[in-house]
């Protein structure tokens, strides 16, 4: 389906940020790109689960690169919106030229596929379909392909403890003489990776997932409704956002 350009003339555009790593560091670089050669203004919006999984991959603290903190520069959580979402009023006004959902979990897009809107994400979504804001949504199961968050390899680790005191953070602990990192803590900012002298950590290794068929038929549910575009890849997310805004790359 093609896009068209928000009622509201802007050069704001919305990002949301869903409970997936999948495609989440390649949408920022994405949207950093898009900011630095457009000069939007960019909102980040996260829902809870959203902005977990942005500190356990190591977006949450470069948001800034892309959501300084001015007036539509902001990083909305729900704890700053609310139940109600309140700056979902700025869709409903055209506010935004468009608004971005990269990643999108399969909830989100089972709840946007069937007017569920219980999420900042989702509300933001429904407001933007009400006032006319057109929506790039790039689903998690895309593709076959995912990453996971920083882990110790247990075979591999010698139990030395290095990395205890290496996580500034304080994300990695000693249980039973076992060093244990603790995703709700860990900011992904891979020291402990480049420091483990047996080479035990990884950071955002690719894994195979089964896409199931409830979530590839939202997906094509997806795709049918107006004012909405998927897309499969970060690259392709890049080539439809430059579309949008008036300039192919």
């Amino acid at each position: 389906m093609s896009l068209l350009k928000g009622e509201g003339g802007t050069n704001f555009i919305a990002w949301g940020i869903t409970g997936s790593g999948s495609f989440i560091r390649k949408s920022f670089e994405v949207l950093k790109r898009i900011k630095e050669r457009y000069g939007v203004k960019i909102t980040t919006y996260a829902s809870r689960a959203g902005e977990e999984v942005a500190r356990m991959y190591g977006i949450l603290d470069r948001i800034g690169e892309i959501s300084p903190g001015r007036h539509y520069e902001e990083l909305i959580t729900e704890d700053v919106a609310g139940a109600s979402c309140t700056y979902s009023g700025r869709f409903m006004l055209g506010r935004y030229r468009l608004l971005v959902i990269a990643p999108a979990t399969s909830n989100t897009v089972a709840k946007i596929v069937y007017g569920i809107s219980d999420t900042i994400i989702t509300t933001i979504a429904s407001q933007a379909l009400k006032g006319g804001v057109p929506i790039i949504i790039l689903p998690s199961d895309a593709t076959e392909e995912t990453e996971v968050p920083c882990y110790i390899d247990r075979e591999r680790c010698t139990n030395c403890m290095e990395c205890i005191d290496k996580c500034p953070f304080g994300a990695i602990s000693e249980l039973n003489c076992i060093p244990i990192l603790d995703l709700m803590k860990c900011h992904g900012c891979r020291v402990c990776e480049l420091t483990c002298p047996e080479k035990a950590i990884f950071c955002f290794q690719k894994a195979k997932i089964k896409i199931r068929e409830i979530d590839r038929e939202n997906i094509e549910h997806l795709r049918e409704m107006e004012g909405v575009t998927v897309v499969e890849s970060p690259d392709q997310l890049e080539d439809v956002i430059a579309r949008t805004l008036g300039e192919s790359y």
